[in-house]
């Protein structure tokens, strides 16, 4: 029997964040993992950019906000693999979503699936890695929309 592959999302939303479909975005997450090969736990933090600056100040040192952070744990826990702790901020995601022409939630979750790509193992540090890392994401992104087309608001 195949090896089945199970995503637990712990989302926290901070207050001032747009309505979100948090099952969509559980599932997204849930999808992109198990064709990823990744099972186990990820916690998912949707905060303001006063928030994701305070985390990208503590942990990287840089002053300002950011569109999403990652924390790789790695942990084998009772409940199973705790993979990590994603940040999105909702602010720069409706900044982002607005320039590329989405919405707000839409981009929320591309941010999402950014941060379970690193913990995935995918990079972005050089250009090269950051374009492969994107095009998976596009690619995940639409493969999930064509078997789930229900939208993100």
């Amino acid at each position: 029997m195949p090896e089945q592959h199970a995503l637990r999302v712990e989302v926290m939303v901070s207050p001032g964040a747009p309505p979100l479909p948090l099952e969509r975005l559980r599932a997204l997450l849930a999808f992109a993992a198990e064709v990823e090969g990744l099972s186990g736990q990820l916690g998912l933090w949707i905060c303001s950019d006063p928030e994701i600056a305070d985390l990208h100040r503590r942990f990287m040192g840089l002053p300002d906000p950011t569109d999403v952070l990652t924390f790789p744990a790695d942990i084998d826990e009772p409940e199973g693999r705790y993979l990590g702790d994603v940040a999105v901020s909702y602010d720069t995601a409706a900044e982002q979503g607005a320039d590329a022409g989405h919405s707000v939630q839409r981009e929320i979750a591309y941010l999402a699936l950014h941060g379970l790509l690193h913990l995935a193992g995918y990079d972005d540090r050089g250009p090269g890695e950051r374009e492969a890392m994107l095009r998976r994401q596009d690619e995940l992104l639409a493969a999930f929309e064509r078997e789930h087309p229900d939208g993100w608001i």
